[in-house]
């Protein structure tokens, strides 16, 4: 695919992409019980932005992975980032006065004790943010393939505030029900003590096979990355990179931001899980946003692959691509018909 092309994908996919969410998301049509804030900051790119790329790019080879444990299935070869910027220090102001006014709204599940989800609903400064134009070029272009945000809404703008207890882990070890995302602090990480990102620099097989058997993870193998301030995140494959978040070890406030990405190209099979999504979100709001996000990914494939194709006598291709899109919609109705399976972790 020439740059060109890559780019008009890109570009023409994210941008109806965040129109179509900035649709569902008026007034008129947000889930009972949501209502949106009031005064709050306006979102504004050439204020808020810092974009500064990340000085490494680690792939998943070196975090171990090959044809039989992920490679194959995964679109890019690509894992995660060091530390990089996203906001300035006006852009991490306003988003920490966005989650101030955010974590009334806190719930839990079996990972972690306090999150919100469904931010996107009630603040437009975390709705604009997260659909962001510029940062979705920038993190495309460290993906190394065109991303879109993710048409699941309670994907995007995800926040995790640390638990009440001292010493109780904000998150357990895990992998992510989506493929993209970046976990940005709100918080300052150098105001408190613990706290700590961490990510397993080996395969989500090697985690799964060290918890079964008891043992600990080995310390070489946990990778702290120090955020040298608010606004500063990490971009990583979150469906096969195991990663945790610490707990503090003192008094203080720690908020992450996790926002969620799918590739442009929806010829690349998706990694959303209905069977884990209602541990965090309410059932029927899964439902809904699950049946539109798998129905989206439908139409952009027949879009792409069917409607704008000419004519032509590969009659098996035809077939394969009506096929393809008709599988999506079929594994997610027998994904909703199956329900909640238990929440899957590694545990602390």
């Amino acid at each position: 695919m020439n740059d060109a092309l890559t780019q008009d994908i890109l570009v023409q996919n994210s941008l109806a992409q965040a129109s179509l969410i900035q649709d569902s998301l008026v007034q008129e049509s947000l889930p009972e019980g949501f209502t949106q804030l009031k005064d709050e900051p306006v979102f504004n790119p050439a204020l808020h932005l810092q974009l500064e790329a990340p000085s490494d790019i680690f792939s998943l080879q070196d975090f171990g992975y090959d044809r039989d444990t992920g490679l194959a299935d995964s679109p890019v070869d690509f894992a995660a980032t060091s530390v990089f910027r996203i906001l300035s220090a006006e852009g991490a102001a306003a988003l920490h006065q966005t989650a101030k006014a955010l974590e009334p709204f806190a719930t839990s599940n079996p990972r972690i004790e306090r999150n919100v989800r469904g931010g996107v609903y009630r603040s437009k400064f975390l709705r604009d943010l997260c659909l962001c134009e510029d940062i979705t070029q920038f993190l495309s272009e460290i993906a190394g393939l065109p991303l879109m945000p993710h048409t699941i809404p309670h994907q995007l703008g995800h926040m995790n505030f640390n638990p009440a207890k001292i010493g109780a882990n904000v998150d357990k070890w895990h992998v992510d029900t989506l493929r993209f995302d970046y976990v940005m602090f709100v918080t300052d990480p150098t105001q408190y003590e613990g706290g700590q990102f961490q990510y397993f620099k080996g395969t989500k097989q090697e985690m799964a096979a060290l918890k079964a058997s008891g043992a600990e993870v080995p310390p070489e193998k946990i990778i702290s990355p120090a955020m040298p301030g608010p606004g500063y995140a990490i971009l990583q494959q979150g469906n096969l990179v195991v990663h945790q978040a610490k707990g503090l070890t003192k008094p203080g406030e720690r908020i992450t931001m996790v926002n969620g990405y799918v590739a442009a190209d929806p010829a690349i099979s998706d990694y959303s899980r209905y069977d884990q999504l209602c541990h965090a979100d309410p059932e029927d709001v899964v439902t809904t946003e699950f049946s539109r996000h798998s129905a989206l990914h439908a139409t952009r494939l027949l879009e792409k692959a069917v409607l704008a194709d000419g004519f032509h006598t590969d009659h098996g291709a035809k077939a394969d691509q009506l096929e393809k899109a008709a599988n999506i919609l079929l594994d997610a109705a027998a994904q909703i018909r199956r329900g909640k399976k238990e929440m899957e972790h590694f545990g602390d």
